[in-house]
């Protein structure tokens, strides 16, 4: 044969079959140029000036290596259906002479040709769009603009290189395919339908409790270290009882559905229902895709922009005022007060000579130890190292705190006895009447909300438990815990003094302020042999908060809008496919009366019946995942539950407004087809 046959016959095939391969090639388009684009924000040098852009960078390398993994298991799904529609016609090719090195000849012309209008469509199309993104991105994390354009050849080469590599792959397993596939079995692949399939109970009853598992494995927890633990663990539970719950499920709808005369034998129901239940098995696996897909979507949205729209919050609840001031010590020491005393003088003698007066103070002291609680008792004897399985819903931080600093913070005059403690909880222990840390036993004389007014900027985390304990006499609780080391050998007592305040100073004083306060507290820190001794800056931080949120929202709207494409997709070929396997059924049907009125109704019951499932179960999903979604932002610092039910509601009618515009679009598509007689 000639060899600018197998090209000529390849251009012919994608061109013949355009409906198939014009939505697969754009999307080819999209997937390289948006790859392209958080390589190019990435890995080059465009925001090398932006002042705390490296974790915005990061987040976006990490969203390029995404891409890659995303671009490679769903351009195979989308592959493997285009084959599946192409059988019939490679038969043909092989009954009339070609053997299968001849048709994997036309394969590989197929993906080269689409490879070169997917890589130079990709490439033009990020390229024209990077300054366009570089942009959006710089004002969600607050940078200065450049508007200098910039084409980065080490993204291009990578761009190239990734997306060669996944072609590729497509060629080898679509040339898989053909390669085993008889030559009976391509001619009539497009008849070749599922058998009527039974109601697995089994297998529906397993999905159910794996579904039911994850759910429960996501209310459940209750700390964030714990969420983040098993978080991977509930998200593919979750995915697999979706599919199988799906798959079986469906069948079941359908035989319901069946049985129902009153619903069944309807001109309406009969040819959809009955069209359904010979391709369950499938449907269901497609209709998981999708739900699997919109869950990802939401839960993306919902969280980054919870994280993005909170980012003020989160950085006050970090940092209280203008200027924190945090020295920190390992062990119990009886000079602390001292030379907390000497350098807060000094504190205050720097503001002296900056012409500013400290206001809304906030000041106080704490020793923090960290144990395991269990049966009204934290025990701080526990080996980290060797309790492999320590339940970390179960660990705690203790905060002692002196009854003096509490009442100066509260405006209160409590007063307590030598054993009472006035306590404050927050996460999931419950503390009785009486409680243990260590050896030292203390009675509840009154309990406190942690994270009311000043108190809460006593805690540091609350990634894990908190037992807030007031005393009468700090040093004299502290120094019990003196001679309590880790396995490393460090003292398990930690002290800290926290000092934070406004000024009357604008943004570039109060941060020149801070270096200076910073450089005198680490070097005086040192000199006293403590672990710690710095100055935060609230103003110096909002770049770093705003960059992190920022970039996550950023990742989140590309990567969803990626994944909302792809479920256009899968709903477009589902349509397709479908419809040129009922155009025979609906064929048959107008003959014998049905008329075309008769064949949208019809479409329409299928589509209600089999598209709400997976928007449905996505919303059920989400719903589920929220309280982890939750517990895992706290790890930002993130504490605003309310903001993150409204993001989710947002997400959720924004997306089921989306899923119905591609439901209708897509339905129209399934009724030229099957109404084309």
């Amino acid at each position: 044969m000639k060899i600018g046959l197998y090209p000529k016959i390849a251009a012919d095939g994608i061109r013949k079959n355009g409906k198939l391969y014009v939505p697969y090639i754009a999307t080819c388009i999209l997937m390289i140029a948006v790859f392209y684009i958080m390589h190019l924000l990435g890995y080059s040098n465009m925001l090398q000036n932006f002042e705390g852009a490296g974790t915005a960078k990061d987040i976006l390398q990490f969203g390029a290596a995404i891409m890659a993994i995303f671009g490679t298991i769903f351009l195979f799904y989308t592959q493997s259906t285009l084959i599946k529609g192409r059988k019939k016609e490679f038969g043909l090719y092989n009954v009339l002479g070609m053997n299968r090195v001849n048709l994997g000849r036309i394969i590989f012309y197929e993906t080269a040709i689409i490879w070169l209008i997917s890589i130079a469509g990709g490439l033009l199309a990020g390229i024209g769009l990077s300054k366009l993104a570089e942009l959006g991105f710089t004002k969600m994390i607050n940078s200065s603009v450049s508007y200098q354009f910039t084409i980065s050849a080490d993204s291009v080469i990578m761009t190239i290189l990734v997306y060669s590599i996944i072609f590729l792959l497509i060629y080898f397993n679509a040339f898989r395919q053909i390669w085993f596939t008889r030559t009976i079995n391509l001619i009539h692949a497009d008849k070749a339908g599922e058998k009527p399939p039974k109601a697995n109970w089994v297998v529906g009853i397993l999905g159910l409790i794996i579904l039911i598992a994850g759910y429960v494995l996501a209310i459940k927890i209750e700390q964030p270290m714990s969420a983040l633990m098993v978080f991977f663990v509930a998200v593919i539970l979750i995915i697999i009882g979706t599919y199988l719950v799906l798959i079986a499920g469906s069948v079941v709808l359908c035989r319901l559905l069946q049985k129902n005369k009153n619903y069944y034998y309807k001109t309406t129901h009969f040819v959809s229902v009955s069209s359904m239940a010979y391709r369950m098995k499938r449907n269901g696996a497609g209709l998981a895709s999708i739900c699997i897909l919109l869950t990802m979507i939401l839960v993306m949205i919902s969280s980054t922009s919870a994280l993005y729209f909170n980012r003020e919050e989160t950085l006050r609840n970090h940092y209280p005022d203008q200027l924190n001031i945090m020295v920190a010590g390992d062990g119990f020491n009886e000079n602390y007060d001292e030379i907390k005393d000497s350098m807060k003088a000094d504190v205050l003698k720097k503001l002296d000579e900056y012409g500013a007066t400290a206001s809304n103070e906030i000041e106080f002291s704490d020793y923090v130890i960290a144990g395991f609680f269990t049966d009204g008792k934290v025990d701080i004897d526990i080996n980290p190292m060797e309790q492999m399985t320590l339940d970390y819903d179960k660990v705690v931080q203790v905060y002692f705190f002196d009854i003096d600093d509490y009442n100066r913070m509260c405006g209160t005059e409590e007063t307590l006895s030598k054993g009472e403690a006035l306590i404050g909880v927050e996460g999931n222990i419950r503390v009785g009447d009486e409680f243990m840390v260590g050896d030292e036993k203390f009675t509840v004389a009154k309990r406190t909300d942690v994270m009311s007014g000043n108190l809460k900027h006593s805690v540091v985390s609350l990634i894990v438990s908190t037992l807030f304990v007031v005393v009468d006499d700090l040093d004299e609780v502290a120094s019990c815990y003196k001679d309590k080391i880790d396995p490393t050998g460090i003292p398990m007592l930690q002290w800290s003094w926290n000092y934070m305040f406004d000024t009357s100073l604008e943004v570039d004083g109060q941060m020149k302020l801070s270096e200076v306060l910073n450089d005198e507290l680490t070097a005086k820190a040192k000199e006293a042999g403590l672990r710690r001794g710095d100055c935060a800056s609230r103003e110096y931080q909002r770049d770093d908060f705003v960059k992190t949120f920022g970039g996550l929202f950023f990742l989140g709207i590309l990567l969803s809008i990626i994944f909302m494409v792809s479920c256009v997709l899968i709903i477009y070929y589902k349509q397709i496919s479908e419809g040129i396997e009922d155009q025979s059924r609906f064929e048959i049907m107008q003959k014998v009366g049905m008329t075309k009125d008769n064949i949208k109704k019809s479409i329409n019951s299928q589509m209600l019946t089999v598209f709400l499932i997976p928007i449905l179960f996505a919303a059920v999903h989400l719903a589920t995942v929220l309280p982890m979604i939750n517990k895992l932002l706290l790890l930002f610092g993130h504490n605003n539950l309310p903001l993150l039910l409204i993001s989710a509601g947002l997400s959720l009618l924004a997306c089921g407004i989306f899923y119905a515009v591609t439901y209708k679009l897509t339905s129209n598509a399934y009724y030229k087809i099957v109404s084309a007689v």
